[in-house]
């Protein structure tokens, strides 16, 4: 089978088009990347305050609610035989949901993202940021 259109005016166009390389220039380029790095280097040692990270909270909520979701089941159901099987599909959620979220601690940067910055104030303690 044979591509009769492959050579058409339109797709040399589209070949030009694709060969120019609008890169930005070298001095510009570099300067944007040291006033990152600048930026970078203040962010990490000139914050005046501290950062309390809540990666663990998704984690220990989860946990909590299954859990006690587990503990109504058995208390509520009376045969015992599907109190003891929702209890343990509760306790299994919740391990799960502890093992999700240890998964996405080693495979992103969770401790960044979820964190309150708290910045103090001169003479009157801490403020969130």
């Amino acid at each position: 089978m044979e591509k009769k259109d492959f050579n058409t005016e339109f797709d040399g166009l589209i070949r030009e088009a694709l060969k120019t390389e609008d890169k930005p220039a070298v001095r510009l380029n570099n300067g944007l990347k040291a006033e990152l790095y600048e930026r970078e280097r203040f962010r990490r040692q000139g914050t005046a305050g501290r950062s309390i990270s809540l990666w663990y909270l998704p984690m220990i909520l989860n946990l909590i609610i299954f859990l006690m979701l587990g503990a109504v089941l058995i208390l509520l159901i009376n045969n015992l035989y599907l109190a003891v099987l929702g209890a343990l599909v509760c306790a299994y959620m919740g391990l799960a949901g502890v093992v999700i979220t240890l998964a996405g601690i080693k495979r992103t940067d969770l401790r960044e993202n979820i964190s309150i910055f708290v910045n103090k104030k001169e003479g009157k303690g801490y403020e969130n940021a």
